[in-house]
């Protein structure tokens, strides 16, 4: 049976700046035995969107990350929606053994998840900029989906 594992890391999202036309219906940063950090079931039950996480903390190593996500039509006063989707990520064999210190910040871009992991800002580096706004100078990694290489 697995063990439980407990380590200080972060989990975040932030559907205002990385995913203005996306509403989070649902998520779940977890594994099969906690529920971990997950959206509120009163929220969800009453049609609430998550604009948004940021917690950090000696968090569960997740096993999954579940979004379920619908996509808005740009330039609509009345909100409408091109659809709803949602993924479920095995992330066992996409995080290190170590994740102590990290960040685990997904985006959604129109029908696709991106999952990255963001390392704390180091002044000896400057990395490009990259997609993920936010951590410009941050060393960060796609996790998902996977890169051609």
């Amino acid at each position: 049976m697995d063990k439980d594992v407990y380590q200080a890391h972060t989990f975040s999202f932030d559907t205002m700046r990385d995913s203005p036309n996306v509403e989070v219906l649902d998520y779940q940063y977890s594994n099969a035995r906690h529920a971990g950090v997950r959206a509120e079931r009163e929220r969800i039950n009453m049609g609430q969107t998550f604009g948004g996480e940021n917690i950090y903390g000696s968090l569960l190593r997740g096993d999954f990350l579940y979004v379920k996500w619908r996509v808005k039509k740009p330039g609509k006063l009345l909100p409408e929606y091109l659809g709803t989707y949602e993924d479920r990520v095995d992330l066992r064999s996409r995080l290190p053994a170590d994740i102590t210190g990290l960040r685990i910040h997904f985006v959604v871009r129109g029908t696709q998840l991106y999952i990255y992991l963001v390392w704390p800002y180091d002044p000896k580096h400057d990395y490009p900029p990259g997609e993920l706004r936010g951590y410009e100078r941050q060393k960060k990694v796609q996790i998902y989906p996977d890169q051609a290489k």
